[in-house]
């Protein structure tokens, strides 16, 4: 039934503020803005924010969570280097730089809107 995961859409409270962490403070480069909706270039899934008050265009209000319902995981070159440079740019880690019992670098911050995020070593 499902083949392929091919975007990643996540529904924020500031359309503004998440596109200065984004684009800002973690180096995303804006592929496409219209309105207060942007996507990323990304190598392979595509990773997009849009204004949750906006996107009742596609379904009601009701069915929309308030925020921190999703883990995103990348995978960078150096875990230490990603956290140096996150914490320099005033993000706040919330686990790590640390390796998991089955032998994986990671660390884990929150974005403007409670989403958690994974980086992980190559």
């Amino acid at each position: 039934m499902f083949h392929t995961l091919f975007a990643n859409c996540l529904l924020v409270e500031n359309f503004d503020n998440s596109l200065h962490f984004y684009r800002d403070i973690l180096g995303l480069e804006v592929n496409n803005q219209d309105g207060h909706f942007a996507d990323f270039k990304l190598n392979g899934t595509s990773l997009a924010i849009f204004q949750k008050s906006d996107a009742i265009a596609m379904f009601p209000e009701k069915y929309m969570g308030n925020g921190g319902g999703i883990v995103l995981g990348f995978q960078v070159s150096n875990v230490q280097t990603a956290w140096d440079e996150l914490k320099k740019n005033g993000v706040m880690i919330i686990e790590g730089p640390k390796t998991t019992e089955w032998g994986q670098t990671v660390a884990y911050f929150f974005d403007p809107d409670n989403n958690i995020w994974e980086v992980s070593q190559l």
